[in-house]
């Protein structure tokens, strides 16, 4: 299993000199299981994953592979429609998401690649897309992977997602708040997983509203002690703080203090990638 990191930060792109060490796309990251292509969520990285995949199918045939969406907020499927096999003849997708603030996940992507939106319809799309709709507690098996599926807390709904294929596993948890400081059905998920993913948006101070006067509290995301919390619970062999919300400087202070918390921890960066 190859994990690869295409998109970290949260809630919209951001580009510049402040954010060159981590990038500044939106949530996408691949996971390849043997020759069985798994992608989690569809922010800005993913238009550059889909110029890999084409380059890198050039001389291979078609591509398929199997998109799951935590939630349909803008950051996490605002790459889409920039998606280069997507438009390819001959190219198969799979498309995975849950029932998210009223609305399930075709009509999510239709209303986003609609007038005045964008100006290409979905159905204008060259490949055959194929959409799912999962439930918490679903299990889909795609060749010799598992992909489990749990609700976790962010406003609208959001689904975390757990694979495991050969033995090895990583978990996806992006975008979540638990309620009293650990997520039980997450927990549950993450159960002994050797690669936790998980969203760290902002620093404490930011979280309370110190530096800024603006709390954080309620908009659906975590700080720090939340992971590191759920990773010693779960027993997870290796964190990733996921879905950036700061600059460079601010990210690397956010990774070092969770290293004095639970060591093997790193902040995702694009290009990233870990090999189970």
């Amino acid at each position: 299993m190859i994990v690869k990191f295409w998109g970290v930060h949260g809630s919209l792109p951001q580009p510049g000199p402040k954010t060159l060490k981590y990038g500044g796309n939106t949530p996408c990251v691949e996971v390849c299981c043997g020759s069985t292509l798994l992608i989690f969520d569809a922010g800005s990285g993913i238009r550059e994953l889909g110029k890999d995949l084409l380059t890198r199918f050039k001389n291979r045939g078609s591509i398929r592979g199997h998109i799951f969406l935590s939630h349909y907020h803008w950051d996490h499927i605002q790459g889409f429609p920039f998606f280069g096999p997507a438009f390819k003849a001959g190219n198969e997708f799979d498309l995975y998401g849950g029932y998210n603030d009223g609305c399930y996940l075709e009509e999510a992507l239709r209303f986003q690649m609609s007038k005045p939106c964008f100006p290409i319809s979905i159905d204008k799309l060259g490949a055959k897309m194929s959409f799912h709709n999962v439930e918490p507690g679903q299990t889909v098996e795609i060749d010799d992977a598992l992909v489990r599926v749990a609700a976790i807390d962010h406003p609208g709904g959001c689904m975390g997602y757990r694979v495991d294929f050969q033995g090895k596993s990583v978990i996806y948890a992006s975008d979540t708040e638990p309620a009293d400081g650990i997520d039980t059905k997450l927990l549950e998920l993450a159960h002994d997983v050797d690669v936790l993913i998980h969203d760290c948006m902002f620093s404490p101070e930011q979280y309370r509203g110190e530096l800024d006067g603006i709390s954080r509290k309620s908009w659906g995301h975590s700080t720090v002690e939340i992971p590191v919390r759920l990773a010693r619970e779960a027993n997870a062999k290796q964190l990733v703080l996921f879905h950036h919300g700061n600059e460079d400087a601010a990210i690397e202070e956010i990774e070092r203090k969770a290293q004095q918390l639970f060591p093997n921890t790193i902040a995702a960066y694009e290009g990233l990638e870990i090999e189970l």
